[in-house]
């Protein structure tokens, strides 16, 4: 039995190479040929007339071709097997004028090729090749029954009865072993089926599982989510409570230098506090922005420096005036930790410019402009006064302050007096820990 199976596997082709309805077309075009070959055999041995030997040669030939073209060539189609029907169709109807017409066995021939094909052919096809092979039939008996002469009848009763039972036994077997094949493949692929079907549900199971899982876990992650964005809520409302109230503070000890200032007769001592105010005066204005803004951990320089700048010039000369100051600031966020040390830097050098470059220039110009890079950001400061001078006196506190802020800033400074002064700062975006000396 087994060996038996692995002739028609090697006929027919292996189940995953092949799809069912290959296999049967497969196996159809062996049989056939084979059957067309001994048919002819028998035809010649048996005494029939010569066209029925030579007709099913010729079946045996295109049986043949086609049975290469889809085992060997492994192609199949609707119109292969399309080919297939015409071609057993004109073969059988010239034969059957030459083999008894009705007393003889192409009928029930036809019949047995329709259910082959009808197993082959794609569902939307099989009711044209019945309807087909049914008007083939209709049109052989119409044939036959108009033009009787041209039916060429048996030699003798032993001639059909030998021809007949030939055609039966080898029909029958054929048949047996076509729906045998047929069956057994069907209950494979249909036992795959319900075991590919079982591994599914299984599998769409585990997927429920996973999505209910995955549910699950997704509402956990939105309701930390939901609890995360609250604390941050909360945490930035306390940071701009806190803001708010250190800018209060920091405005009452402003006001109270500035009433100190003004107390006091001595004018050195009434610039040196008033100084302190200006650099309370920045970070006033940083902690001012941070509780306007919604976030409450860094500013935005552009408008910061431009508040500062602006400010200093009003304290210095009790005006405004729109064209002296010249920005060029991109457009950046900065830290709260930074920005404090550069607004301070900013007003230690603005104050210098307002309180010493524009006694005697007739046009005064105030640049200011903030780059970033890479690794750093670039701070330029430019007035074009006289240029800053130096006699060997002892430093300022001024710009001591400034020295000390670089090193927080891990920042260094150039200073150009060939044109006015031009102090250029550069600081890394990363800071060091403030050290005040």
């Amino acid at each position: 039995m087994q060996y038996l199976s692995n002739i028609i596997r090697t006929i027919t082709g292996q189940r995953t190479d092949f799809s069912l309805e290959h296999r049967i077309f497969n196996i159809s075009g062996f049989f056939i040929t084979t059957f067309a070959i001994l048919g002819g055999t028998a035809n010649y041995f048996i005494g029939l007339p010569h066209p029925t030997v030579w007709l099913s040669f010729i079946g045996a030939v295109v049986s043949a071709r086609l049975y290469y073209v889809g085992r060997i060539k492994r192609k199949f189609s609707a119109s292969l097997i399309f080919c297939y029907v015409i071609a057993t169709l004109l073969l059988l109807s010239v034969m059957h004028f030459y083999n008894g017409g009705v007393d003889g066995n192409i009928f029930y021939l036809i019949i047995m090729f329709l259910n082959i094909f009808l197993l082959m052919v794609p569902p939307r096809y099989q009711y044209w090749v019945f309807g087909i092979m049914y008007c083939d039939l209709l049109l052989l008996l119409l044939l036959e029954y108009y033009n009787p002469e041209w039916v060429l009848p048996y030699k003798r009763i032993e001639d059909r009865m030998l021809d007949h039972g030939v055609t039966m036994m080898y029909t029958l077997f054929y048949s047996t072993l076509l729906i045998v094949t047929y069956r057994r493949s069907y209950n494979t692929e249909r036992q795959t089926v319900l075991e590919q079907n079982k591994q599914l549900l299984a599998l769409n199971g585990k997927i429920s599982e996973q999505r209910l899982h995955l549910e699950e876990k997704t509402r956990e992650l939105e309701e930390s989510v939901r609890v995360a964005n609250e604390r941050n809520e909360h945490i930035n409302i306390l940071l701009r409570e806190l803001n708010h109230r250190v800018k209060n503070n920091l405005q009452v000890v402003s006001s109270l230098l500035n009433l100190q200032a003004y107390a006091i007769s001595d004018e050195n001592a009434r610039k040196a506090l008033l100084e302190g105010k200006n650099r309370l005066l920045s970070m006033i204005l940083i902690h001012q922005r941070l509780y306007q803004n919604e976030n409450a951990t860094e500013v935005y320089m552009p408008d910061y420096l431009k508040e500062l700048a602006e400010t200093i010039m009003f304290t210095y000369n009790s005006f405004f005036d729109e064209e002296m100051l010249v920005y060029d600031i991109e457009p950046i966020w900065m830290d709260v930790e930074a920005a404090i040390p550069v607004g301070l830097i900013c007003n230690e050098l603005i104050t210098n410019a307002f309180k010493y470059a524009y006694q005697d220039a007739e046009e005064p110009l105030l640049k200011i402009k903030l780059t970033s890079h890479q690794n750093d950001y670039l701070l330029q400061v430019y007035d074009n006064g006289p240029g800053m001078q130096t006699n060997g006196k002892t430093k300022t506190f001024g710009i001591e302050l400034v020295n000390s802020l670089l090193k927080q800033l891990d920042g260094s400074m150039d200073v150009d007096t060939e044109k006015g002064t031009e102090v250029s700062i550069r600081f890394c975006k990363t800071l060091k820990p403030l050290v005040l000396e």
